[in-house]
């Protein structure tokens, strides 16, 4: 079996791009993909995968390839291999458009490629025998590709410049003050100015506060009136209830009484109906 070349892939990788954009543009049109198309993309793509992970290898210097020697062309060979990675993981996306390209796509996906830590390079002992000087062998480790050894940096910021006066062992008392510094008389009219406007202000709060209290005052003899007012509405309250608890018991002395001599009322009530009916047929 040959080794797998960049081109190579490079070719699989375009054929299979085609299967998947026909295959995204059934699904973009609500139909299912056929399922022989579908089984070439996913061969397709595990094919491409293994000839990947066989450059990668051979890249590393981990398997004999058919790469070229040299460190320029390794360093080409690299990025076409990293390029054709890119593609790769470009197509696996195409494949999850769907429920089953998804399932198949987690089987499908790359390991991220591991950098490989630079080894140490060592030189061996110059020298042998009684007569010659041993050296110890010196290890030198390089830093890894893309990365810069940091340099340290510096803010450097001019200094303020100083105001420069002439100095005076007794200044005139003439000497005029500077427009940027105030004058105390002024400082103080200022501050008596600011003292007046608060005083202003607190009297301005102590008569609101005084109008507040004349109100709550008028509020809390209201109240004393309306409790009042319910107080004898309660009194007058409490005499109709007595009144009517007296007039419900001569109810019941009444009701009582009727119950008791209710045939000697019938008797009574029938006589009279007797004489009446005899004075009528007499007369």
């Amino acid at each position: 079996m040959s080794s797998p070349t960049p081109a190579s892939v490079s070719q699989r990788l375009t054929t299979t791009s085609s299967l998947l954009l026909e295959r995204s543009r059934i699904i973009s049109l609500k139909l299912k993909p056929s399922p022989s198309s579908q089984s070439q993309i996913f061969r397709n793509l595990g094919a491409i995968r293994s000839d990947l992970d066989q450059l990668e290898l051979e890249a590393n210097g981990l398997v004999v390839g058919g790469g070229g020697s040299g460190r320029g062309k390794g360093r080409e060979r690299d990025g076409e291999i990293e390029e054709l990675g890119e593609r790769y993981d470009r197509l696996i996306e195409m494949l999850e458009e769907d429920e089953v390209g998804r399932e198949k796509a987690k089987s499908l996906k790359r390991e991220t490629k591991r950098q490989a830590s630079p080894q140490p390079s060592t030189s061996p002992p110059i020298g042998s025998g009684s007569g010659s000087r041993s050296i110890t062998p010196i290890i030198t480790t390089s830093p890894p590709p893309g990365t810069s050894t940091p340099v340290p940096r510096f803010s450097i910021e001019p200094p303020t410049p100083a105001v420069n006066r002439p100095f005076k062992d007794f200044p005139d008392d003439d000497e005029e003050v500077p427009e940027n510094e105030a004058d105390p008389r002024d400082m103080l009219s200022n501050q008596q100015m600011m003292m007046d406007d608060q005083d202003e202000r607190l009297n301005l709060l102590s008569h609101s506060i005084g109008r507040q209290n004349h109100l709550s005052i008028q509020i809390g003899s209201e109240l004393d009136l309306h409790h009042q007012l319910i107080e004898e509405t309660d009194t007058a309250m409490d005499r109709t209830s007595a009144s009517l608890g007296r007039a419900k018991r001569r109810l019941d002395k009444v009701a009582n009484e009727a119950k008791q001599h209710g045939s000697t009322i019938t008797i009574v009530g029938l006589i009279f109906i007797l004489l009446i009916l005899i004075i009528v047929f007499k007369t």
